[in-house]
């Protein structure tokens, strides 16, 4: 069974999906916003809330270029960092004790190694790490070292590189490793989802967990992190914004408070449906297959000691007498008693009855 616990909910086989509602820094280092963030997504019925913590001194160098559009003059990855980099470790202890109080697991991504020590000592429940960070085995081995449970996407990632970063979380002594499929492109057109690699990932990696961090921009339905379970996801990551208007990266491929309840109750109703792969008769079927099915009814009036042909036999509702099924074996017996139109053919109106040769 592919398990895992995060503070005592059940993730993996057998257990609804793990849905986080990716917070990120969409907060705006509003430290009102991001406790109202928390409230919205426990009240929308996800079971964690994440948010990113990284500093832009140890995220990227000053000089390192954007590779999205944005107005900022200077194009460097640092100058837009900067401006979310602001919280500092008691702003997250505010949030990881309020989201306790309202029923929801706190989740930040460390980008640092000093992240990683002191998200520590505050108790972290499980470790999420970026898609650009599956080849940074420092920050992999720093997180997974401390044995909690490791989650890790896998946007802009070769299977080989998977396979790499997974190796070095076992090599820590920790087995429990959660992958999510991801494209690394922010927004990630619909076509460009791939969520075939859902199965695929089962397969290369059957001991593991494999869920969905989901870049799209969601439709009214919200149907990609939806179909995504039904392939198998049991964790599903998708960005989450107050509102998707407003500017910035992460707002407009986000689900805002009304959507994400929309997501997690399409979720659950696909995991109700699906249901189990063994093909049996259920209750619920048990009417229709006594009702619906049909018999073998007397087309004409038959008198007795009549050899039956296909021109005296029609097929029709209920199915409480002998299936069509035995048909070719009642064709050629003879009758014993005479059977009135539209009534069921029985066996005990052939001469020997059933068992007879």
């Amino acid at each position: 069974m592919r398990r895992c616990d995060i503070r005592g909910r059940l993730v993996g086989d057998g257990a609804p999906a793990y849905i986080i509602a990716e917070a990120g820094v969409n907060h705006g280092c509003d430290i009102e916003t991001a406790l109202r963030m928390v409230d919205e997504a426990a009240e929308s019925g996800a079971d964690a809330i994440k948010f990113q913590t990284y500093r832009a001194d140890t995220l990227t160098t000053r000089w390192a270029p954007r590779y999205w559009d944005h107005p900022e003059e200077s194009g460097t990855q640092y100058a837009i960092y900067k401006h979310s980099d602001d919280f500092v470790r008691e702003d997250y202890e505010l949030l990881f004790t309020h989201a306790r109080e309202v029923g929801i697991e706190w989740l930040t991504t460390p980008f640092d190694l000093e992240a990683v020590e002191w998200l520590a000592e505050m108790g972290m429940a499980a470790w999420k790490l970026a898609s650009a960070d599956l080849t940074n085995w420092p920050l992999i081995r720093a997180a997974a070292q401390l044995g909690q449970p490791i989650i890790l996407s896998t946007g802009g990632a070769t299977i080989d590189e998977v396979r790499a970063a997974v190796e070095q979380v076992l090599n820590t002594g920790n087995e429990q490793i959660v992958l999510l499929h991801c494209i690394l492109a922010y927004p990630t057109p619909t076509d460009q989802m791939h969520l075939r690699r859902i199965p695929r990932l089962i397969e290369e990696f059957p001991e593991l967990i494999i869920g969905l961090s989901c870049h799209n921009v969601p439709d009214a339905c919200v149907t990609v992190p939806t179909a995504a379970v039904a392939l198998g996801a049991k964790v599903v990551e998708k960005h989450f914004t107050l509102d998707t208007t407003l500017p910035g990266d992460d707002h407009y491929l986000a689900v805002d408070p009304p959507m994400l309840r929309l997501m997690v109750d399409n979720i659950r109703t696909v995991e109700a449906a699906l249901g189990s792969s063994d093909t049996v008769v259920l209750p619920c079927e048990e009417p229709a297959r006594k009702f619906a099915r049909r018999s073998i009814v007397a087309a004409v009036d038959i008198p007795a000691g009549t050899v039956l042909a296909p021109e005296h036999l029609i097929m029709k509702r209920p199915g409480t007498g002998v299936s069509p099924t035995e048909c070719d074996r009642m064709l050629g017996r003879t009758t014993s008693r005479a059977v009135e139109e539209d009534q069921l053919v029985t066996w005990e109106d052939i001469e020997g009855g059933r068992s007879a040769e």
